[in-house]
């Protein structure tokens, strides 16, 4: 009856972990967190802090606690054949598993330390700080990693596919992207804490208004009936603050929004002209993020129009992140190969939840700082959609061949690329199995029976001589020993 039992529920958690509908479901509820959180930690959306607690607690226990790992199930349950095939697909699943459930354990913490002492206690910092720094720091990783992949693909490729080019540089616009912004805010502000004034209420807010008393710019501050926590931008650091949000913010959006555009151009290529309609689509966003960010246009100073234009900066970069991944998501209906839409699919999610994800301040101590971890989910997801889908095509010839005006030339010629690499792979470690290990003996036989007694009870798994030079004159043979064990 227990085994009974177990049996019940091992069915049940796989019907629900390798459920596409589940797992598209679950995106769909991270992608619904990770807006939130921007909105809130971008002074679009305001509440008290007992709703804040409640959210931070909501991110955890459903984003980190549910989601995750309904996701993390669902990738290593789509990729279970390639794992036996790929080294890299092993390794990452490993290293991502443990990394990201050590960071819900810090959270569930975090989450005690609220409940208990109170919200907005001293401590929150420490909780936010950790969490910052790891998934950004692996997040920049994994990135790299798919970085190098996509630029040793455009190389391999014998059309230099522009769009393989742009996700290349991407996929390092958002890398550079994610670790810069932890150095910039963990490394470059400075964290001042004052004794609280009496009967002070838990909060929080983000002030960006310059203290002369604190000889900087405020950037967010917490309090609590103890202390006053304010991190600050010091006045000589601002240049160096601003020029490296921009370097993380307008790269990344810019570089993505042509390898979009690029990919659905090429994709319509192959079965006809690229409607004017998309061009509007995709254009729109663009046009939101560009009014809203000031690039273009100066702000002005009035704190209402401020509001607006900020609705019009956030607006079109969850518009755009959702435009990003819904291409891929596309996609998938133009294939028939299961397992290649189960790729595209966790891209998708991927590429909607780190552009959201990453775009969240991490100062804020609790629900912003969780959130803003979530690139790290969301990278993993990215990376590893895109690289299997490239293994994949490599691997299966009639795949290759049904892809070929179902889907851009992109995943064709990625596919095409990694064929090439696992050659050069296979070819590399022939050569290091013949050659190695390798052993040179120099002796001085007095007759070639002696020679040929010496070599007859060698001891080895498998034994090649493939020179022997024997100098009569000198009665001096050189023997190349390469030892090969099977």
């Amino acid at each position: 009856m227990h085994r009974r039992e177990i049996t019940r529920r091992q069915k049940f958690l796989e019907s629900i972990t390798g459920n596409t509908r589940v797992a598209i479901a679950s995106g769909i509820v991270l992608t619904v967190i990770v807006i939130f959180g921007l909105l809130m930690t971008r002074q679009i959306l305001f509440f008290d802090v007992n709703v804040e607690t409640l959210f931070f607690v909501i991110t955890v226990v459903v984003g980190y606690g549910v989601v995750s790992w309904i996701l993390l199930k669902y990738t290593e349950k789509i990729t279970a054949e390639l794992r036996s095939k790929s080294h890299f697909i092993r390794k990452i699943q490993v290293v991502i598993k443990v990394i990201q459930f050590s960071l819900f354990g810090i959270l569930l913490i975090a989450v005690f330390n609220q409940l208990v002492y109170g919200s907005y206690n001293s401590n929150s910092r420490y909780f936010a700080v950790l969490i910052f720094a790891i998934s950004s720091a692996v997040s920049g990783i994994i990135l790299g990693l798919l970085t190098y992949k996509f630029f040793s693909w455009y190389r391999l490729t014998d059309k230099k596919n522009i769009v393989v080019l742009f996700y290349g540089l991407a996929a390092a616009a958002l890398g550079i992207s994610i670790m810069a912004d932890a150095s910039n805010k963990l490394l470059v502000l400075d964290v001042i804490q004052q004794a609280s004034p009496p009967n002070t209420v838990p909060q929080s807010y983000f002030s960006y208004k310059y203290s002369e008393k604190l000889q900087g710019r405020v950037q967010y501050t917490f309090t609590n009936p103890q202390a006053n926590i304010s991190l600050i931008l010091p006045k000589q650091s601002e240049k160096l603050y601003q020029t490296v949000n921009y370097i993380e913010s307008y790269p990344p959006y810019i570089v993505s929004w042509i390898a979009t555009v690029a990919l659905l151009y090429n994709f319509y290529q192959r079965v006809g002209r690229f409607p004017l309609k998309y061009w509007i689509i995709l254009s729109i966003p663009l046009i939101l993020y560009l009014i809203g960010s000031g690039y273009v246009f100066s702000l002005p100073k009035d704190q209402t129009y401020l509001y607006y234009f900020r609705l019009l900066f956030r607006g079109g970069t969850i518009a755009s992140s959702v435009l990003f991944g819904l291409i891929f998501y596309i996609m998938t209906k133009n294939v028939n190969a299961r397992k290649l839409k189960d790729y595209l699919t966790i891209t998708a999610i991927g590429i909607i939840s780190v552009g959201i994800a990453n775009e969240t301040s991490a100062n804020h101590v609790t629900y912003g700082a969780a959130i803003h971890s979530l690139v790290l989910l969301s990278s993993y997801m990215f990376t590893l959609g895109l690289y299997s889908a490239a293994v994949s095509i490599s691997q299966d010839t009639s795949l290759r061949r049904t892809i070929k005006k179902s889907i851009p030339e992109l995943f064709d010629n990625i596919g095409a690329a990694q064929i090439e690499q696992e050659k050069k792979a296979q070819n590399d470690n022939f050569l290091k199995a013949i050659t190695a290990p390798s052993l040179y003996l120099y002796y001085q036989p007095r007759t070639f029976a002696d020679f040929a007694a010496a070599s007859s009870n060698a001891s080895f798994g498998s034994l090649i001589i493939p020179l022997v030079w024997f100098d009569l004159k000198h009665h001096v043979f050189v023997l190349n020993l390469i030892i090969n064990y099977l």
